[in-house]
């Protein structure tokens, strides 16, 4: 009898460490990259600064500050700033998250040219659902 109760009390515990161990990445967790079908708004971009045709002089900082907003949550984005006259991505910042509807965003570059150069505001989110916000804001930097 005493055998018996031994190897029941054996059995029993490993069938819940396997129980256990099976629930251990068998989708009991969200993957954090899957798409909301239910949601299909977009999120609301604020930008703060710079303004549209925002003129600097050298040595200035391009300062872009903002923030996204989704009626759900955010996913990921990105802040870029781009020097026109030759292509080159001269500040930028990514930013992820899961778990936040509101999204705050800063970049600052300081900007030294010895020419009038035209720089570009690159601005790109998107929420879980995929839906997209974009937009471009043009500045000038004179020497």
């Amino acid at each position: 009898m005493r055998k018996f109760l031994y190897l029941t009390g054996v059995i029993v515990s490993v069938s819940l460490i396997v129980i256990s161990c099976n629930k251990v990445g068998a989708g009991q967790e969200e993957d954090l990259n899957t798409i909301d079908n239910s949601d299909n708004t977009p999120p609301v971009l604020t930008i703060t600064r710079p303004t549209a045709n925002q003129v600097y002089a050298s040595g200035d900082s391009i300062v872009v500050d903002g923030k996204v907003v989704d009626e759900k949550v955010m996913y990921k984005g990105k802040v870029q700033i781009k020097n026109d006259v030759n292509g080159f991505i001269v500040a930028e910042n990514y930013y992820e998250t899961h778990f936040l509807n509101t999204l705050n965003f800063h970049v600052a570059y300081k900007a030294i040219v010895t020419a009038s150069t035209d720089f570009s505001v690159i601005l790109e989110f998107q929420d879980h659902g995929a839906n997209p916000v974009t937009s471009t804001i043009k500045v000038k930097v004179n020497p």
